[in-house]
């Protein structure tokens, strides 16, 4: 099964000077390379807005995120922490939710920085996929939901853009069909084959009642398999606004077009460019590069690798964007992480840290506004599921 990395760029805007408390927007992606924007040297993929972002701010080219897999990374991106502390890594290969129904979620002890920014008085929005669990003990207690861990608002899908949701596009479950579904379908109808032939032969007296059972047996695997197949997507594909499911099964069109006196956190999570790979009809073979850069090229307008600790899974785009307080064109080469996301977001918000619990992340701004010429980070720990597969070590000397 091909497994999503979590892709991640960041817009910050203020209309006001640093002294204040900004408003805060935060752009995350799915799937999308560090090789796919032009401002990271695609020639041929065209993303003009997500370009002049880069211009006019910060562009990080070592960011790194804490996991290569949607649920532990978003976790990590929520909290600041590595997901194995929040146990939001999970030991199976899987390692993210792929029905609603699933058991677990991001603890409802764990901190995000919407619950910080949400007590210093801030409006608070996740617009687009959560994909950290829903619900504890019944479809409708909703513990995990976006709108109990900080949110004020919500609109969007509980878990990830599976290809099942839309029609055509294959299915994530291909290994597990094979391994329960046809695997065994093939043994049982291997085990009548010979069956019918011994017993044929006169070698072997087979009763009538051992045919039906295993006729019957493979009958109910193949109608509990048609039956998974029908009813995921209504079941698991679905968008909601707050608590209540809006539309069921979601529609891709226009998905994009769609998402469009406090001071406000809006968290703008795409579904772009995660499998299944959609695109509006104004965007539909306009690339270069097929269906995957039709998808680019949308998420780009609207803004104005997989699976493993390879730089492919891990290394993603950072634009970091304030004018008047951060340095336009900017440039830093330093190892940086989509946890330290948390303790700047909350330095902004005027918001203490939590001292009850290890943050792993570290605030940005000494960095982004050339205080410091150095990362606070001298180790990256790199994990795949909940097993440490790398570290990055950056010497302080």
């Amino acid at each position: 099964m091909k497994i999503p990395f979590l892709l991640l760029f960041f817009l910050w805007e203020a209309e006001s000077h640093a002294a204040s408390r900004p408003n805060i927007i935060l752009v995350m992606a799915d799937d999308l390379g560090i090789g796919d924007p032009g401002c990271y040297g695609n020639k041929t993929l065209r993303t003009p807005n997500i370009d002049r972002l880069a211009s006019e701010g910060v562009k990080l080219t070592q960011h790194l995120a804490a996991s290569p897999l949607c649920t532990p990374s978003r976790a990590a991106f929520m909290t600041g922490r590595y997901p194995v502390r929040s146990g939001m890594a999970s030991q199976s290969l899987p390692g993210v939710f792929l029905f609603t129904a699933s058991s677990g979620g991001l603890p409802t002890n764990e901190i995000t920085f919407a619950k910080l920014l949400k007590d210093q008085s801030y409006s608070t929005a996740l617009i687009g996929k959560w994909h950290l669990g829903m619900s504890c003990h019944s479809k409708t207690d909703f513990c995990h939901h976006p709108l109990h861990h900080g949110f004020s608002y919500f609109y969007g899908i509980s878990l990830t853009n599976l290809r099942d949701c839309k029609p055509g596009e294959g299915s994530v479950f291909t290994w597990g069909f094979r391994k329960v579904v046809f695997i065994p379908l093939q043994i049982i109808g291997i085990t009548l084959l010979t069956l019918a032939a011994l017993s044929c032969l006169g070698l072997l007296r087979v009763p009538l009642g051992v045919f039906f059972s295993l006729l019957f047996l493979a009958a109910l695997i193949l109608t509990l398999f048609l039956g998974f197949l029908h009813y995921f997507r209504p079941l698991n594909c679905f968008m909601m606004r707050n608590y209540e499911i809006t539309q069921q099964p979601m529609s891709y069109d226009n998905l994009t077009q769609r998402n469009t006196e406090a001071p406000f956190l809006l968290v703008l999570s795409y579904l772009h460019v995660h499998t299944a790979l959609f695109s509006s009809k104004e965007f539909a073979s306009k690339s270069k590069h097929g269906v995957y850069g039709d998808a680019v090229e949308e998420m780009d307008w609207s803004v104005g690798g997989k699976a493993n600790n390879w730089e492919g899974g891990i290394r993603i785009p950072g634009i970091l964007r304030w004018p008047r307080v951060i340095q336009a064109g900017q440039k830093i080469d330093e190892p940086t992480s989509n946890m330290d996301i948390f303790p700047t977001v909350a330095k902004l918000a005027g918001a203490p840290l939590p001292e009850d619990r290890i943050i792993d992340g570290h605030d940005l701004m000494p960095l982004l506004q050339g205080k410091s010429q150095r990362s606070d980070h001298e180790f990256l720990f790199h994990y795949c599921n909940a097993y440490l597969n790398a570290v990055r070590w950056h010497p302080q000397n």
